[in-house]
């Protein structure tokens, strides 16, 4: 990882990073699909990257 943030500086002209991006590899089946109203409500189409927001308990 050193070396990518080295490479980052080099690109950046040696100022400091502001962030770097790791992703990674999704191994999920995506062959069910929610209907598309649904879809649509819940901001996708797969039901495995479905994960809504949900706050603790007791929080105000």
């Amino acid at each position: 990882m050193k070396d990518l943030m080295d490479a980052v500086r080099e690109m950046n002209g040696g100022n400091r990073i502001l962030a770097v991006a790791y992703v990674p590899i999704q191994r999920a089946d995506f062959s069910e699909t929610f209907p598309i109203d649904e879809a649509l409500c819940k901001g996708t189409i797969f039901p495995e990257l479905y994960m809504p927001f949900c706050r603790e308990r007791g929080a105000k």
